[in-house]
């Protein structure tokens, strides 16, 4: 697959149809698909048959029937990965190792670096340990002289890897768990507006979302993910994410007292403070709550509908959050915030982005 003449063996091997794009290796990016000619909008580059797509009716019935029905869909392909080794899914040289992973993704880092993750980051981290200990715990029940490393490996490449699948069998299933690998089709890097990837009863279609020159990298969109969302889930982020946000639930929550968080509570606005790069709506969780701390008594339908209120409370909101992004940058606590110099310097991310972000939110 390193010439453009094996590519075409391998997807032919496949029954892959492509056309106008092959792999190269990209420098710091691993594997990367680019235009071999120039391409125009709309035009369908990959479709991958529904015959070669891995997912919960494709893992071997011996394996099914030793981890029982009550193994999520993510764990029974990571057994098939650890058993039959990536070859059985038609992936040839494109597998990260143990090693690799442990390096960028923070599933595998130790606890103490896991703390450190940003807010949004870290609770995805969490999750996944819960859904991965779950699974290998079955997993090893069943196979007790498997390795941690190995089934690690065939999990994350799950992970990393899946496409978002839909069966009757799958539907029953939470969403998270309504996974597939897509041999070949994962070999797009993410882009935060790229080609689409469309789901029909016969395959699966990559279609171009604009004009692409020859030699240029082609992207998909793995979803209108934040950096703190990417770095969870695949191991990297983006220098210009369109869909990035910050979640200052450690800057806001603290900030609270007793009273205004059983309002906000009540109203269902405590916690989910996310600030957009591409603009937060007035009526956003965290305008809410900034509301909530200026505030003598909260008047919740003006905050709902991010209108302005009696006591001026949009307006005040606005003038502490421009001074408190001042006196992060330089360490010092908001009066008008009623912050203590311990909560400013909660997270290391609040000034760097209430000066990137602040005010394209305002």
């Amino acid at each position: 697959m390193d010439t453009p003449e094996g590519f075409a063996k391998w997807i032919k091997k496949l029954k892959v149809k492509a056309t106008g794009v092959r792999p190269v290796s990209l420098p710091g990016r691993g594997l990367g698909m680019i235009a071999t000619r120039d391409l125009k909008k709309g035009e369908a580059i990959m479709k991958i048959p529904i015959s070669i797509i891995h997912s919960l009716h494709s893992v071997p019935a011996d394996i099914k029937a030793k981890l029982g029905p009550d193994m999520s869909t993510h764990g029974l392909v990571a057994a098939q990965l650890t058993f039959f080794g990536p070859e059985s899914i038609g992936w040839v040289k494109t597998v990260p190792s143990y090693a690799e992973f442990e390096e960028v993704v923070p599933l595998l880092w130790p606890d103490e670096l896991q703390q450190l993750l940003p807010r949004e980051a870290r609770d995805i981290t969490l999750d996944q340990k819960s859904r991965f200990g779950t699974d290998w715990a079955r997993f090893h029940a069943a196979y007790p002289d498997s390795r941690y490393e190995d089934y690690m490996v065939g999990w994350t490449l799950v992970n990393t890897r899946a496409f978002y699948y839909e069966t009757p069998d799958l539907l029953m299933l939470p969403w998270h768990d309504r996974v597939a690998l897509l041999p070949a089709a994962d070999l797009f890097n993410h882009t935060s507006s790229g080609c689409t990837v469309m789901f029909s009863p016969e395959c699966y279609t990559v279609t171009t979302d604009k004009k692409y020159k020859a030699g240029t990298e082609v992207c998909t969109s793995y979803g209108d993910l934040s950096n703190d969302s990417l770095m969870a889930e695949y191991g990297f982020v983006l220098d210009d994410n369109e869909w990035d946000k910050l979640c200052l639930d450690d800057v806001i929550l603290p900030r609270l007292n007793e009273t205004q968080r059983l309002g906000l509570k009540a109203n269902g606005y405590l916690g989910e403070y996310m600030l957009q790069t591409t603009g937060t709506k007035r009526s956003a969780n965290v305008w809410i709550a900034l509301r909530v701390l200026v505030a003598k008594r909260p008047q919740w339908n003006k905050y709902v509908n991010g209108e302005e209120d009696s006591e001026g409370t949009l307006q005040k909101a606005i003038g502490a959050s421009i001074d408190d992004r001042s006196r992060a940058a330089a360490g010092v606590a908001s009066p008008a915030m009623g912050a203590d110099r311990d909560s400013n310097q909660a997270s290391s991310r609040t000034s760097e982005s209430f000066r990137s972000g602040m005010m394209t939110a305002l």
